[in-house]
């Protein structure tokens, strides 16, 4: 879900998620994208929050709308995406140009501080390499999800915690506080703060849904049979919260929850939907017939989020 962040309107927060999902191919050029109440219902936001996201999108030609038909993402779509890639690498070339003026005042030469930077850089990227970095929520397909996003972008050692076994004190406290940072949801925040204490090492983020995934089991008939097919019954209930709060209600969900190949294809044949985590999804490929559908359903940070994971696992590397 899309929750307002501190200095960042919803609306931007939104233009950037369509933006993620253009650029990893998700919405491909020229594909039909949400209209702008599927996506209000799914986000948990007003439509009018959607509609200032899409109408900057059109403006800037990300998007195009055909009358009676939709909103598409525009064949030129790859353009705009260029376009953004090199602002964003003007702004950086100013903050390198800004530092090195400030750097040749103080005495230093060019060459001597690109060899400081290129020196520092390497040590940053060590240090990070050392830290702890424990992941707690309360499923565990969604912590591996939020893991494989984060170590796209840095190296480090991770914990993955279960949100309900840190409170039963299966997992102790004390695991936390030996980490060097704590990243958890916006919903779980005040649970890891109340068994934490007071620390600055809880960083807490945004998460969205698959959202393609969702209106897919929208548009299912109603009494539909759906098999979800997952390591944890957390992950169904976590499904079906978001399912509830987008008023898809409609569905009978059923729970696969085995590591036996055998006894999966033998209870999946029974339904020509499958929903399923995403380790889970090798093996049901394996296992389905031509007939049967698989949906994939996943949570996963925001791009605004994960920036801002990765600023402070810099500040950590000290």
């Amino acid at each position: 879900m899309i929750v307002q962040r501190v200095g960042i309107p919803i609306y931007l927060q939104v233009k950037d998620f369509i933006l993620d999902k253009i650029k990893c191919g998700e919405y491909q050029s020229g594909t039909k994208i949400p209209t702008e109440r599927e996506l209000s219902t799914i986000l948990g936001i007003s439509r009018n929050t959607v509609s200032a996201a899409y109408k900057e999108l059109l403006l800037e030609g990300v998007l195009e709308a055909w009358q009676g038909k939709g909103t598409f993402v525009k064949s030129a779509s790859d353009d705009a995406g260029t376009e953004l890639a090199s602002s964003r690498r003007g702004r950086l070339m100013k903050i390198v140009d800004d530092a090195m003026a400030k750097v040749v005042e103080l005495g230093f030469t060019v060459d001597q501080f690109a060899a400081i930077a290129s020196i520092r850089a390497k040590e940053k990227t060590q240090t990070i390499k050392e830290l702890r970095v424990a992941i707690v929520d309360c499923t565990l397909e969604h912590i591996q999800r939020f893991i494989s996003q984060i170590g796209q972008n840095a190296n480090v050692h991770f914990e993955a915690v279960i949100l309900a076994e840190l409170v039963a004190g299966t997992v102790p406290v004390g695991l936390l506080q030996a980490c060097d940072v704590i990243v958890t949801t916006l919903e779980h925040q005040a649970v890891v703060m109340s068994l934490m204490g007071n620390t600055n090492k809880v960083i807490a983020v945004a998460t969205v849904p698959n959202l393609e995934a969702v209106i897919k089991l929208a548009r299912l008939p109603v009494g539909a049979q759906v098999a979800i097919v997952a390591r944890t019954k957390e992950f169904m209930d976590r499904l079906k919260v978001l399912l509830e709060k987008a008023a898809i209600n409609h569905l009978d969900l059923i729970l696969i929850q085995s590591d036996d190949p055998k006894t999966i294809r033998q209870l999946a044949a029974e339904y020509r939907v499958l929903i399923v985590s995403e380790e889970r999804e090798r093996l049901i490929n394996q296992v389905i017939t031509d007939n049967q559908e698989v949906i994939t359903f996943y949570y996963e940070i925001d791009r605004g989020s994960l920036n801002q994971v990765m600023m402070k696992l810099v500040s950590q590397a000290l």
